[in-house]
């Protein structure tokens, strides 16, 4: 029997539709304490994405052009029992002041290195994606940043949450008369550590510089028995659940020609078992300098084709949608 390669399709999202976050009612000379509130009104996304509903507490880093340096540096506003957000001691704008600017980031993470935050120039802090955890326990997190530059005396100040990291999910369908057990799946030799820094701006930029080394694995938990793709499953299935969408640092993937994964090359590695072949190993590349980049969603769909005893071919297509939109239904 011959050995078997996998058909493949990868479905890029292109986020859209970010929530509204934090805001600052008016201070300045009329001795207000500046106070911030989570806005609704976005769509749900997956269990790992970040809601304006579930978020618990967030850091905000910010001054205005008068202060003697910054009004907010890290401070934490939390959620109080009747959903609104608080912090002590409160703060307030400096009199006079004609222009201000905040930046913040949520969940409050061991993962984030302490922010840095200079007026007119920006904000910026260093964060380290962590893996799955193999237990089940909740691990990985949807980071949100956000900045905005405002005028003191504007009634709210608003702060628009973007997506920070990349999402990656992996569906199946298959053709072969045969059941196809997938075992593991691992994104190999990436890079899990970075710098993220916001530039003022209508609306603020962000870009990430990845630090370390691109030698970092993240593999998917599944279950201890495979993930079985029945066969002739023409629906898409769902790999990995919804609450497994594998974020990931942003950046740019090194691949050679051909691909070599033991020389530092990204790959998508799929274990599994089909028929008498058993834990058969396949490693798949992208292009040289593809990017996973900030905000975007991935559905990799592996599609098993042909026959068991045929060589198979790998392509790929490409549709675009929202952070929000469901993996298996995406066009």
């Amino acid at each position: 029997m011959k050995k078997k390669n996998i058909f493949l399709g990868m479905s890029l999202l292109a986020i859209a539709g970010l929530w509204t976050g934090c805001s600052s009612d008016e201070g300045g000379n009329s001795g207000d304490a500046i106070s911030f509130h989570v806005q609704g009104g976005t769509p749900e996304l997956r269990t790992t994405g970040t809601t304006a509903a579930s978020i618990q507490a967030f850091a905000v880093y910010g001054t205005d052009d008068l202060a003697a340096g910054n009004i907010f540096s890290g401070v934490t506003v939390a959620r109080q029992t009747d959903g609104s957000f608080d912090y002590n001691p409160k703060k307030y704008y400096t009199a006079n002041a004609t222009t201000a600017q905040f930046a913040a980031y949520s969940p409050i993470s061991p993962n984030v290195s302490a922010g840095t935050f200079v007026f007119n120039t920006g904000f910026g802090f260093s964060y380290t994606v962590p893996a799955p955890d193999p237990t089940g326990n909740a691990s990985q997190e949807d980071l949100l940043v956000a900045g905005t530059t405002v005028v003191p005396s504007t009634a709210s100040v608003p702060l628009a949450f973007e997506h920070a990291l990349s999402r990656i999910f992996i569906k199946a369908t298959s053709e072969l008369n045969e059941t196809v057990t997938i075992k593991r799946i691992i994104l190999r030799n990436l890079y899990s550590a970075g710098t993220i820094a916001g530039a003022p701006g209508t609306p603020w930029s962000w870009g990430w510089t990845p630090s370390g080394a691109r030698t970092n694995s993240y593999e998917y938990v599944l279950a201890a028995s495979g993930v079985a793709v029945e066969a002739n499953q023409a629906t898409p299935i769902l790999v990995t659940s919804m609450e497994q969408g594998m974020m990931i640092l942003p950046q740019a993937i090194v691949s050679g020609s051909p691909g070599n994964v033991t020389a530092g090359d990204f790959a998508l590695e799929i274990v599994y078992d089909v028929a008498n072949i058993t834990d058969e190993s396949t490693y798949v590349y992208l292009s040289n300098g593809h990017t996973f980049d900030m905000g975007t969603q991935y559905a990799i769909s592996v599609d098993f084709t042909g026959d068991v005893t045929n060589l198979i071919e790998i392509t790929f297509s490409i549709t675009v949608g929202t952070f929000a939109d469901d993996p298996l239904t995406m066009p």
